[in-house]
Formats: C-alpha cells, sequence, structure tokens
C-alpha cells in the first residue's frame, strides 16, 4: 500500500534537514578533493530533492517504500572542463565514498544516435565520515552524482529544453539536425582536449630543452606560455601565482621588453638575489622576477606606482648590483 500524501509529507519534512546538510558539506568535501587533485572544474552544484518531484516519482513507480527505493534526494553536478578528467574524478570518488551503481549514460546509445551524455553514479557516505561532525548521523544517506563536461553541460541544457523524451518524438529532419549537433558538441569537446594538451606539450618542451642547455633560449617567441617557463627556469620551487604572472606579462608586453632583455634580468638577479630575499622574503617568482625588471631594464620601474619601501629596496638593490 502506498503512503497517503499527507503522511508522505510529513516524513519529507522531518528528513529535509538531513538532505540539506548531505547536499551542502557533500559539495563541500568534493570542491575540497578536487581542489586537492588539483583538477580544473567549472562548478560543483547540489540540489535537494524537492517533495512535488519525489511525490511524482513515488506516484509514477509506485512505491510503497519511497525513503528506501529513491535514492537521489541528494544530487550533485560536477562540472569539468576537459573529458580525460572525468576518470581521475570518478577513481577520487570511488576511493573516498561506497560507489552503489556507476553508469556512462553515453553506453546506452548507438553510434548513429545523439543524446545526453553524463557519468553517473550513486554513492553512499561512509561510515569514517558519518563519524565527523559535518557528516554525523548521514551514514545511511545516498546521493547521486552527475560528472560532465563544459560541453556535456551545454547538450543536456540544450536537450533539457527541447523536452523531447525520446528520439521517436522528434521529427524527422529536427532529429538529423541534433544528431549533427550532438556530434559537434562531441567534437568540440575532443578539440578542447587536443588543443590544451597540444598547449602542455609546447610548454614541456620549452622546459625541457631549457633543462638541457641550462640556460633560457633568447630567440625563442615571447608569449605567455613562455614567459611563464622562463619564471619557472629562474625562480625554481617557487609558489606560482597565476594572476600576477598574467598583470606582469601584460606588463611586459605593453613596453616592448624583448625576451632577451628579460633573461638578461633574472640572470643579473641571481647575483644579489639572497641581498633581495633577506630585504622581502618569501617572494613567489613572478614578485622576485618584476624585482628582476624593475632593477634592470630601464623603464619598467614605475616609481609612483610603489610604495616608499618598495622603491627603497629597489633603490638599495640598484647601487648593489652596480659594485
Amino acid at each position: 500500500m502506498r503512503p497517503d500524501s499527507s503522511a508522505l509529507r510529513a516524513t519529507y519534512d522531518r528528513r529535509l534537514p538531513d538532505y540539506d546538510r548531505a547536499s551542502r558539506n557533500l559539495r563541500e568535501a568534493i570542491e575540497l578533493l578536487l581542489a586537492q587533485a588539483k583538477i580544473a572544474n567549472l562548478a560543483v552544484t547540489a540540489r535537494v530533492k524537492s517533495f512535488e518531484s519525489f511525490a511524482g516519482k513515488v506516484d509514477r513507480k509506485g512505491y510503497v517504500q519511497p525513503f528506501e527505493q529513491v535514492t537521489d534526494f541528494v544530487g550533485i553536478r560536477v562540472i569539468l572542463y576537459l573529458p580525460r578528467d572525468v576518470p581521475p574524478v570518478l577513481d577520487m570518488l570511488r576511493k573516498e565514498f561506497d560507489v552503489i551503481e556507476d553508469e556512462d549514460t553515453s553506453d546506452r546509445l548507438a553510434d548513429n544516435e545523439f543524446g545526453y551524455r553524463s557519468h553517473h553514479i550513486l554513492l553512499k557516505i561512509r561510515e569514517v565520515w558519518a563519524s565527523t561532525p559535518s557528516f554525523r548521523g548521514l551514514d545511511r544517506m545516498y546521493a547521486e552524482v552527475q560528472i560532465r563536461t563544459l560541453m556535456m553541460h551545454a547538450w543536456a541544457d540544450i536537450a533539457h529544453k527541447l523536452d523531447y523524451k525520446s528520439k521517436e518524438q522528434i521529427p524527422t529532419d529536427i532529429r538529423r539536425r541534433l544528431f549533427l549537433l550532438s556530434a559537434k558538441i562531441e567534437e568540440v569537446d575532443q578539440q578542447f582536449e587536443s588543443l590544451v594538451e597540444n598547449v602542455e606539450d609546447y610548454r614541456a618542451r620549452v622546459a625541457e630543452e631549457a633543462a638541457k642547455r641550462g640556460e633560457f633560449d633568447v630567440t625563442l617567441e615571447l608569449n605567455l606560455d613562455t614567459f611563464k617557463e622562463l619564471i619557472a627556469f629562474f625562480f625554481p620551487g617557487r609558489e606560482a601565482h597565476e594572476v600576477m604572472t598574467q598583470d606582469l606579462y601584460d606588463q611586459v608586453t605593453s613596453l616592448g621588453i624583448t625576451m632577451s632583455q628579460l633573461v638578461g634580468a633574472a640572470k643579473s638577479l641571481k647575483q644579489i638575489e639572497k641581498h633581495l630575499l633577506s630585504k622581502v622574503p618569501n617572494l613567489a617568482a613572478q614578485a622576485a622576477f618584476s624585482y628582476a625588471l624593475d632593477i634592470f631594464v630601464d623603464g619598467f620601474s614605475d616609481a609612483q606606482r610603489y610604495t616608499p619601501s618598495r622603491r627603497e629596496i629597489i633603490n638599495e638593490l640598484i647601487k648593489t648590483a652596480k659594485r
């Protein structure tokens, strides 16, 4: 016998705080795990199934024990940039949680079909997690996690707005166009990943050549990638700061500074770097390089932008370099 609507609502409302807590804490935990694994992502979102959606599912499926049979009260969506990042995320979740179900929805599709592509897993919070304050009392809680790339997410949103539940519902002409669009979106995913890999290979070749030669090639084209590798070569082991690097690169290019000047400034700083670090310890690589440019590249330093203490350090280091 199905539970009546009022009893269903009362139980749902009583459990809702746990669903909310589980969705919020799982989202935060997955965000932290992604950050620790250095897996770039667009977003991690969470939702709790509404009572209306829950009741409708119970009615459609004819569930008699709905709170045991419905396992997607908590839903998490992970949107990644690259297809290659999906397997590491799956491995990470399998390591941290009990995975009950695991499905790649593209496996449902024939080669000549378009459709919704995503990776779905149903996970259960482990007892070890439930021993922490954030997850206490949630050891029997399930969550459905969808893992998509940005392109998969775009397609899913488009498909959702069209509101077709199966290909048989779609007019033939529109079906052909949807198939073409689906194929193009999948191709964009692949091309984007290929482009990222090409950039990584390019930067790796620059770094390997510099390491082999023991010096940085001043004949290289100056671009953001060679600029990053130049800094990494001269300031190894230092913390990298992406925004600072891009700002510094924009400043360099706006002033027309050449690769030869950059390499010369970095080399020259090595002679007085200990003195710099005695004045300003724990400098990020980009910050140290900016001091090199201030000291050794005419026209780079802008006294009006600097604090009195920075101007004093730069003037002192210029004197030190001339000795």
